[in-house]
């Protein structure tokens, strides 16, 4: 019986060996597909998506898709250092585009985002990458405002996301609704606790703005 089971269990051994090496070898395939190449050997960025992000085609539906896959393969910490970096002009400026490039490059961001949303909503980092691009491609609209708050919603005490939510929606402030103001004022205080002389120029802010604290 133990003789038997022996070639039984090398051959099961065997198996959960192919099974392995296939998984190892797809994965490799998924982020070579998403990834540069140093960056699956080495080390990810926000600088390392920059590069990457040249490399696309706006106008190829694939490449949104491709996009949104690695947004999605992201970790935490890649995700909101990929979010504060892109939230940033000087991100886009460092590429050397022109203003039709930028904004094809921006629309091609976007749509991955809401791509990466539609499979995996709880990544809520993403809700404002989403909103802060659509603002810049087409205003303060009510869809920015549903991303802002679905923003809030998953992602509702990270501090350095909320120091970038309350800047964008101390802007917008008189166009942003009753929920809305509700959210700045408590992320304003979240924001009181972690970085207080933040807290007091993003006020300032605000008060200008009309609002009331």
């Amino acid at each position: 019986m133990a003789q038997g089971g022996k070639p039984f269990a090398m051959g099961l051994l065997l198996c959960v060996g192919v099974s392995i090496t296939a998984l190892g070898g797809y994965q490799f395939f998924r982020l070579n597909n998403t990834h540069l190449q140093n960056e699956v050997l080495y080390s990810v960025s926000p600088g390392t998506l920059q590069v990457w992000l040249i490399t696309l085609n706006p106008a190829d539906p694939e490449d949104a898709a491709r996009l949104a896959d690695r947004f999605i393969g992201m970790t935490l910490p890649q995700r909101r250092d990929a979010v504060l970096a892109i939230a940033q002009p000087a991100y886009f400026e460092a590429m050397g585009l022109n203003f039709a490039e930028r904004r094809s490059l921006q629309m091609l961001m976007l749509q991955a985002s809401e791509l990466a949303l539609a499979k995996a909503p709880a990544l809520g980092e993403f809700w404002f990458l989403s909103a802060k691009l659509r603002t810049g491609l087409y205003g303060f609209d009510t869809t920015a405002q549903r991303y802002l708050e679905l923003s809030y919603a998953y992602s509702p005490k990270e501090v350095d996301l909320v120091l970038e939510r309350l800047q964008m929606m101390s802007l917008a402030w008189p166009l942003l609704d009753a929920r809305l103001k509700d959210i700045v004022r408590h992320d304003v205080r979240i924001v009181d606790q972690a970085y207080p002389k933040r807290a007091a120029e993003l006020r300032q802010y605000l008060l200008r703005a009309g609002a009331k604290l």
